[in-house]
């Protein structure tokens, strides 16, 4: 029987100790990084797509500059395209790099056949985000992105609007408590030449 005992007392402490050591987390496990599971649409890819577009094709790129006293037009380069469009890219980037800031809001569009999804914050500079998707496709059509800074006294507000396969405009308005006010739009367009 002294056997069995010490036979038994042997089996029973060792399932103790691997009883014991399993209920550690492992080293792996205390350091791993938690996905992000929010299911945001990209939209910096939706962006980086369309730059792409327009740069490998032989579109006609205008741009249109307007202000408060006067406008101009142009025909631009795919580089100046590239660099001017790079800005809404930037914003979009941001976004989805700062998603936990954001709440999100989804609403049908029985007029225009669409769905409009919402990003908004009260904390971030990106006020407001509005994507419209096809209703039967759920492709984009158009993208709207507002951005509000404080600038000491003045309050600068950004709009980056974009239009699937044909133009995005960057609007900027400035405001004083004084009752200054400035405002710019960039309007770029293209369309296959051959048209």
């Amino acid at each position: 029987m002294n056997i069995l005992f010490r036979i038994g007392l042997c089996s029973f402490l060792c399932w103790g100790m691997i009883a014991c050591k399993s209920k550690k987390p492992s080293e792996a496990a205390v350091n791993k990084v938690v996905a992000d599971t929010a299911k945001f649409y990209p939209i910096d890819r939706f962006i980086a797509d369309e730059i792409k577009y327009v740069d490998l094709r032989n579109f006609s790129i205008v741009e249109k500059k307007s202000n408060s006293k006067d406008s101009s037009s142009r025909v631009i380069s795919k580089e100046d395209f590239l660099a001017a469009s790079a800005a809404v890219l930037k914003q979009a980037q941001w976004f989805m790099a700062n998603k936990s800031l954001f709440t999100e809001s989804i609403f049908q569009d029985l007029g225009t056949e669409s769905y409009t999804i919402n990003y908004s914050s009260t904390i971030a500079p990106i006020k407001n985000i509005d994507l419209l998707l096809h209703q039967q496709t759920n492709l984009p059509k158009r993208l709207f992105i507002r951005v509000v800074q404080q600038s000491g006294d003045t309050t600068i507000t950004e709009q980056y609007s974009w239009v699937v396969n044909k133009q995005f405009v960057i609007s900027s308005a400035k405001k004083t408590n004084q009752g200054f006010n400035e405002s710019s739009s960039t309007e770029i367009s293209w369309k296959n030449q051959d048209q």
